[in-house]
C-alpha cells in the first residue's frame, strides 16, 4: 500500500511504503460422501420447496414431487462413479463395451496430453 499517491504521480520520493499480506485461505468443508466416494443418495423424498423455491413463475405453484418409483431409472445412475483413465487404458480401446466408454477414454487421454504439454511449457 502506498501512503501518498500524489508523490508517486509526481515522481517524488515516498517517505514510507508498507506491504500487506492476505490471510491464508481457509480449508473448504468436506462434502458428505458414501463408501464408494461419490455423493450420498437419499432414499426418502424430501419436499425441496420448503428449503429452496423452485418455482420461477410469479402466479403458479411449485411443482409436485413424485415418489422415487415414478422417476426413470437412469436418473439414479447419474451419481455413479465413472471409470478413470487408468481403468479404461487397462481394458484397451478395442475391448471397451460401450461407445460412451470409448468416448470417455479419448476425452480423458486428450485432457491428460494437454495438461502434460502445459506443464512442460510452464517449466521452461
Amino acid at each position: 500500500m502506498l501512503r501518498c499517491v500524489r508523490a508517486v504521480t509526481q515522481r517524488q520520493p515516498v517517505g514510507r511504503l508498507t506491504r500487506g499480506y492476505a490471510a491464508p485461505a481457509a480449508k473448504a468443508p468436506a462434502k458428505a460422501k458414501d463408501k464408494k466416494g461419490g455423493p450420498k443418495v437419499v432414499d426418502e423424498v424430501v419436499d425441496v420447496t420448503k428449503y429452496a423455491p423452485v418455482n420461477i413463475l410469479k402466479d403458479s405453484t411449485h411443482p409436485e414431487l413424485k415418489a422415487r418409483e415414478e422417476y426413470p431409472e437412469w436418473l439414479y445412475t447419474l451419481l455413479d462413479p465413472k471409470p478413470t483413465l487408468g481403468e479404461l487404458e487397462r481394458k484397451g480401446y478395442d475391448n471397451l463395451e460401450s461407445m460412451t466408454d470409448k468416448r470417455r477414454l479419448i476425452k480423458l487421454s486428450y485432457r491428460k496430453a494437454i495438461k502434460e504439454k502445459n506443464d512442460s511449457k510452464s517449466k521452461k
